[in-house]
């Protein structure tokens, strides 16, 4: 008999550990791939909140913007005519609510529901209206409130979900902390006088009404964003020295010797003003020599018509020293000028390809004060007024029973002449420097200015700071704060 002695190998004790590490090799996998798929679902879900929570904000911002677009006079659905808020929060219609809601949807804030949309802002921002749980109460938008709907003019595609936006005028200390010029005095209009806000007085045309605009914007989905902004008409802030100011040396000056005609630099008022602002020079010059000049060229017995701050007649002074940094070199004439021309109200008018321009088809009215370019020259005539800013590069001709309220800024050719006639005036500033040559190329220094005003009437010419002021208001308005309320 064979006896077969099999002892066991060493790899029999090896038999089943790759099944084993496959196994925990497939489970690692299966926890890697498992983590990855969760974190995938988190990174989207974080990512979905986040663009939902953008759709928010960005909606209240569309919101505000559409609000501010549509204060512009002239505009499709304007709120200019009627709509806005004259008075301080509690009186009646001194809340404008724009509303936006969704198909079937009701939007009511100034109702306490929940399920309108309520502002639970304004409670906190002032107490003259009546609220209820920090929610105000009303059944029905009457009252201090008013509203209109959101212009589909304006709408994006898809319609954006902000909700409504509120429109009143900014009071004093609204926000707790929060104080216009360090006063504490609770209660007070806000107001803007072209360069910042502030309480003392909101008189126009000098100052402007500053308005609080609040949105609340809401997603399907339930994010919900409030932004707010104050804003405020625009406002050109133009350098005015004088009543007539011959910018540059070698000036030439020409008056009539009617005893109607005058230049007056004490202020006037008019253009709706109530108040009126300090004196300026009847004619202001930047140096002596010019300012002899001038002098010498009023005709006898006239010099009593030149009065401004100066207190002796004829009234013409050297300016130099308090001349703005806008009116000191061409760059920066011509840098005013060209600002002017991006603001226009409409196109710029052509006075060089054809000759001069004749006539201004709208020259502007009380109401709506233009802003006017003309490149080249122009000539007008007849019985015309003119209300607003008017800019001429070339040479600039009147002549009759024209006038204008505002500011007349001849740079360029520097070339005003004038022919009286009529009983029209100018009232609130006119400025002539030569800024170009005759082939309207800068010059290298400020040339001599041509003001010659021949004829009788009373064309004459008044300082009035309301006048300016209502020609250098733009239509448009700018946001001076922005930020989100965070409930």
């Amino acid at each position: 008999m064979i006896m077969l002695n099999c002892k066991p190998s060493s790899r029999d004790h090896q038999r089943g550990v790759a099944l084993l590490m496959a196994l925990i090799a497939l489970l690692v996998i299966g926890a890697i791939t498992a983590g990855a798929i969760l974190l995938s679902n988190t990174e989207s879900s974080i990512g979905t909140n986040f663009r939902d929570e953008q759709l928010a904000f960005f909606s209240a911002k569309a919101g505000i913007e559409e609000a501010r677009d549509r204060m512009q006079a002239g505009v499709t659905n304007t709120l200019r005519t009627a709509s806005l808020p004259t008075t301080l929060p509690g009186t009646t219609g001194s809340v404008l609510y724009i509303l936006n809601p969704a198909n079937g949807e009701t939007v009511a804030p100034w109702n306490s529901s929940t399920t309108t949309y309520p502002d639970d802002e304004i409670c906190k921002e002032t107490t003259t209206i009546a609220c209820s749980g920090g929610l105000p109460n009303l059944s029905s938008c009457s009252t201090w409130c008013a509203s209109t709907t959101a212009s589909s003019v304006y709408a994006a595609s898809p319609v954006l979900p902000w909700k409504w936006v509120r429109v009143m005028l900014k009071q004093n200390n609204a926000l707790t902390a929060y104080s216009t010029n360090g006063s504490s005095t609770s209660g007070l209009q806000t107001c803007w006088n072209g360069t910042n806000e502030e309480t003392t007085s909101c008189a126009p045309p000098d100052f402007l009404p500053v308005y609080t605009m609040t949105a609340l914007a809401v997603t399907p989905s339930g994010s919900r964003r409030m932004v707010q902004a104050e804003i405020a008409e625009d406002r050109l802030n133009l350098p005015i020295t004088a009543a007539l100011t011959l910018d540059g040396t070698g000036d030439t000056y020409g008056a009539p010797h009617s005893n109607n005609f005058g230049v007056n630099g004490v202020d006037s008022g008019g253009c709706g003003a109530t108040t009126t602002g300090p004196a300026l020079p009847a004619i202001g010059v930047t140096d002596n020599a010019d300012v002899t000049t001038v002098s010498g060229a009023i005709p006898n017995g006239r010099t009593n018509n030149y009065t401004g701050s100066g207190g002796t007649t004829p009234d013409v002074e050297n300016i130099s020293s308090s001349l703005p940094t806008s009116l000191q070199t061409v760059s920066s004439l011509q840098t005013l000028v060209s600002t002017l021309k991006n603001d226009v109200t409409q196109p710029v008018i052509d006075g060089r390809t054809h000759g001069a321009a004749s006539g201004l088809s709208s020259p502007g009215t009380a109401a709506a004060p233009q802003i006017i370019y003309v490149n080249g020259d122009l000539t007008l005539s007849g019985s015309l007024t003119g209300y607003g800013i008017l800019v001429v590069t070339g040479t600039f001709t009147a002549s009759g029973n024209v006038g204008w309220n505002g500011l007349i800024l001849v740079v360029g050719q520097g070339n005003f002449q004038g022919n009286g006639g009529g009983n029209n005036s100018y009232n609130g500033a006119i400025l002539v420097a030569k800024t170009l040559d005759a082939s309207y190329n800068p010059l290298a220094t400020i040339g001599a200015a041509t003001f010659d005003f021949s004829g009788g009437g009373g064309n004459g010419l008044n300082y009035s700071s309301g006048c300016i002021a209502q020609a250098s208001n733009l239509s448009t308005f700018h946001i001076m704060a922005f930020r989100e309320m965070l409930n």
